[in-house]
């Protein structure tokens, strides 16, 4: 953030002055000496004090998260010792409280998804209105959380959870205090507008007065909105269902954070409902923290957060460097070896990680300046990093595969991530082909096999790097675990690894995995709150039954409607992030893939609405994947986009297969006994 004082540092010492010199001393008489630190102002002291607080506090939560799931599978397997039923009840009341507090650490941060590539190209001035504007709708929204979250925690304080006779709202006193959190920091940043690290790498990425972005975004709007018109016709779009999408669709594009955008479409359609529609009943406000709060109350969802602090551990742990030592012993000799290298370490890293960004922004900063440095244009240095980290997304284990099982109302996540595995390995084989025709075609070197013995050794040093993955899916597959249980334990073991193995997680690292996967986790969790809010409000307004009329009104066959639908995802990952996507476009899109005459398993549609989206990781202009991998190899999008050319048909081949041969993803599910 621009000009934020950080609590962790030590602001008595001056700047530079080395280990164990004096600090200087005011004179006697009261006089300053030159050079020495103003002291900050008091509401600048009380709002580090504050976040301070919120920090340790939240990271406590988590901690005590992942404690009492462990403790709950330890139990499991102790003779005589009966399995708690209170774990999983008191881990639910901690996590919302997780999510509110991390989530105004996040709002501070200037962190929560947003797509403001539109607004990047407005002026610097404009720029700058709009985003304190945000902000105060931010604030606002805030607001209505601390107000109705109060109302709502009330009113369930007489209702108590089975085991441990808690109040429920407990938990949901969890609202109104992030509500409030939320509402400071954003008006905070009314005042001081923050700068976010991804700032930094959108910027580097050149994004602002870039005529390809500027393009892209032109014809994927024009394309959503006529796509809108036919679907929904004209008179529908004026009705409450205009106001809704409409709503959220002109808040995304003015920059406002995706969950609020979602949370605020959702409280202006409740309280404008009537108005619009005056022969539909009026809806209470207090609906929409309701539907919020029930969105969050769910056990399977514990699951998200051990993911993605074992994600972190991992890519902070030093197991990225072991796996592309490891990648080079088995394809480095191979023509084009450090390209081969790229693809397999993100295959194995990327199903460590479960994320195309983490992949990108771990292994991309080894790599892209290895490959450089050997020869590699560097295009296809940052091409080839991006293309390889869809892989994270579909192989197991995988955090956006639990939140597709969560909108999909509770579908199988040992399925889901047994059927990853194929897809993810075809991608991986598509693009190494892709990269020895390029290599051969360019001149690319192969990279040397390092010595028989040191091979030996390297290959030894990740054997615990891999078993991380291993543990979590294969406890999920063969029944040992469930799904949140072997995401909690394969975060112990996460950090197990990466503290007494490879020793590269000091205190101080570990404190920055911690607050990083606390705002990472609340920033996830609150968009499945407003997410829930959303989804519900388009169920009542019938727009699933809607969309399923007009599009099985276009045609009946299910060659034709898969690809219409996957264009539709393609359109939509180009222009807005995987999360909030997952969570609109499955309540929307299951119901008419599962019917005739589609006829698809909810698993296998899951894998493909994967693929589509991880694809948008990939295309401009709201890449993230791609901005990141250009920020690291310091080229244009244009430059990246040229080398994409030839690894998007490898992409895309495989989707199609996905598509519309469902072998591809069953076979190893249906193996392993988990899909029937």
């Amino acid at each position: 953030m621009n000009d934020e004082r950080r609590p962790d540092v030590d602001t008595k010492r001056e700047q530079g002055a080395p280990s164990g010199a004096p600090v200087p001393q005011p004179p006697s008489d009261g006089g300053t000496v030159p050079g020495a630190a103003t002291p900050a102002p008091l509401w600048e002291r009380l709002d580090d004090g504050l976040t301070t607080v919120v920090r340790v506090v939240s990271a406590a939560l988590l901690l005590a998260i992942v404690l009492t799931i462990s403790w709950q599978v330890t139990a499991r397997y102790i003779p005589d010792l009966r399995v708690p039923r209170w774990t999983e009840e008191i881990s639910l009341i901690f996590m919302v409280w997780l999510a509110m507090l991390g989530s105004g650490l996040a709002v501070r941060a200037g962190e929560h998804l947003s797509v403001d590539v539109v607004t990047r190209q407005l002026p610097k001035r404009v720029q700058r209105g709009l985003e304190r504007a945000v902000w105060l709708a931010f604030a606002g929204f805030g607001g209505y959380l601390f107000w109705y979250g109060l109302e709502l925690s009330q009113r369930t304080m007489t209702q108590t959870f089975a085991a441990t006779q808690l109040p429920v709202g407990w938990m949901y006193l969890g609202l109104p205090f992030g509500g409030a959190l939320m509402a400071y920091y954003a008006l905070r940043n009314v005042v001081r507008l923050p700068h976010p690290e991804l700032d930094e790498v959108i910027e580097s990425a050149q994004v602002r007065g870039n005529w390809t972005v500027r393009i892209g975004i032109v014809v994927i709007l024009a394309g959503l909105v006529g796509g809108a018109f036919w679907l929904f016709g004209a008179d529908v779009l004026l009705g409450p269902i205009g106001v809704l999408l409409g709503g959220v669709g002109v808040l995304m594009l003015l920059g406002v954070p995706i969950a609020v955008a979602l949370g605020l479409a959702s409280l202006i359609t409740v309280t404008t409902l009537h108005l619009v529609e005056p022969s539909m009943r009026s809806l209470p406000p207090l609906i929409v923290a309701q539907r919020m709060a029930n969105g969050v109350n769910s056990t399977p969802l514990l699951a998200i957060p051990f993911f993605i602090l074992a994600g972190l551990i991992m890519a902070e742990g030093g197991i990225a460097t072991r796996l592309v030592e490891f990648s080079r012993v088995l394809v480095g000799p191979i023509r084009g070896g450090l390209a081969h290298v790229n693809v397999v370490a993100s295959m194995l890293f990327g199903g460590t990680s479960g994320s195309a960004v983490a992949d990108v922004s771990s292994n991309g900063s080894i790599l892209i300046p290895m490959m450089k440095r050997k020869g590699y244009d560097a295009d296809f240095s940052v091409g080839i990093t991006v293309a390889s980290s869809v892989q994270g997304i579909i192989i197991p284990p995988s955090h956006n595969a639990v939140i597709y099982s969560l909108a999909a109302g509770g579908v199988s996540i040992s399925a889901l991530f047994l059927a990853g595995y194929l897809p993810g390995v075809m991608i991986g084989i598509f693009l190494m082909l892709a990269g020895y025709v390029l290599a051969l075609r360019r001149g690319y070197p192969s990279d040397s096999r390092p010595p028989p013995w040191e091979s030996v050794k390297v290959s030894f040093v990740a054997i615990p790097g891999l078993f991380v993955g291993l543990i979590i899916v294969g406890g999920i597959a063969f029944g040992w675990f469930t799904a949140t249980e072997a995401a909690a334990i394969g975060a112990v073991v996460a950090f197990l690894v990466s503290t007494m193995i490879y020793r590269e997680m000091g205190f101080r690292k570990v404190w920055r995995v911690a607050q990083q996967a606390v705002r990472t986790i609340s920033i996830v969790v609150f968009l499945i709150a407003t997410a829930s809010a959303f989804a519900w409000l388009m169920a009542y307004l019938r727009i699933p039954a809607i969309l399923a009329s007009a599009i099985l009104g276009f045609s009946d066959n299910p060659v034709v409607l898969l690809a219409l639908i996957n264009l539709l995802l393609l359109l939509l990952g180009a222009i807005m992030d995987m999360a909030p996507l997952i969570l609109i476009l499955t309540p929307i899109l299951l119901p008419i893939v599962t019917a005739d005459p589609i006829n698809m398993s909810a698993v296998h549609f899951g894998i493909m609405l994967l693929m589509n989206l991880g694809l948008g990781l990939t295309t401009p202009p709201v890449g993230t994947a791609l901005f990141v991998g250009c920020a690291i190899g310091k080229i244009r999008i244009e430059s990246a986009s040229r080398a994409m050319i030839y690894l998007w048909p490898p992409l895309l081949l495989a989707l199609i297969l996905v598509t519309y041969f469902p072998w591809f993803v069953e076979v190893v599910p249906r193996a392993f006994g988990v899909l029937n």
